[in-house]
């Protein structure tokens, strides 16, 4: 439950107006209403203040944090269409594989349902090149869905000068270059060397 849903719940259980809630809080109305509408994130001091004005007790708790199950196809929203530039959310490819690393247990499961294909066939590959270097990291098989996406019609290149360009052919791991796809292992796995 979100701050603004706490506040107007306990609120109305205690059969409070805005104004009576802030007068018996001691904070001006305007504030009471922010925070209800959504438009200010209160302090937990200020949240616990409102919640006692309201007769109630605001209980707050430390657990460990479980994991989500990292899929392939949530990376399909990494791909922004836009065919002159081939923009791609790079945070959140790098945020799928950092996940992956923290969580070597799910590789199997996070790539092997086949991604929902973008229409943009070097996109589809490097999806592709990853799936095939996750399971190779992973000491897994590589999933078979990956067996039906084409290589990139064109070879997929970082922008930058020619030397930049020589260095991320250089660097790129096999998985992406059988894919026509040339990008530094770096340049999504941060602990590649």
């Amino acid at each position: 439950m979100n701050a603004a849903a706490l506040v107007r719940e306990a609120r109305e259980y205690a059969g409070l107006s805005r104004s009576a809630l802030a007068v018996k809080a001691g904070v001006p109305t305007s504030t009471v209403s922010r925070i209800e509408d959504g438009s200010s994130d209160p302090t937990l001091t200020m949240l616990a203040r409102l919640v006692a004005a309201a007769g109630k007790h605001l209980s707050v708790s430390v657990s460990a944090r479980q994991p989500t199950k990292p899929a392939i196809e949530l990376l399909v929203g990494a791909h922004q269409p836009d065919a002159t530039n081939r923009k791609v959310d790079w945070t959140q490819l790098r945020g799928f594989l950092d996940q992956l690393a923290a969580h070597p247990e799910l590789a199997a499961d996070a790539i092997e349902a086949p991604p929902s294909r973008t229409g943009n066939a070097a996109f589809d590959a490097l999806l592709a090149g990853i799936a095939e270097k996750v399971a190779d990291d992973a000491g897994i098989p590589r999933p078979r869905w990956t067996r039906s996406v084409p290589p990139a019609p064109a070879p997929w290149t970082p922008p930058g000068t020619p030397a930049r360009v020589r260095q991320a052919r250089a660097a790129a791991p096999a998985q992406l270059a059988a894919r026509n796809i040339w990008l530094a292992a770096k340049d999504l796995w941060r602990n590649a060397a």
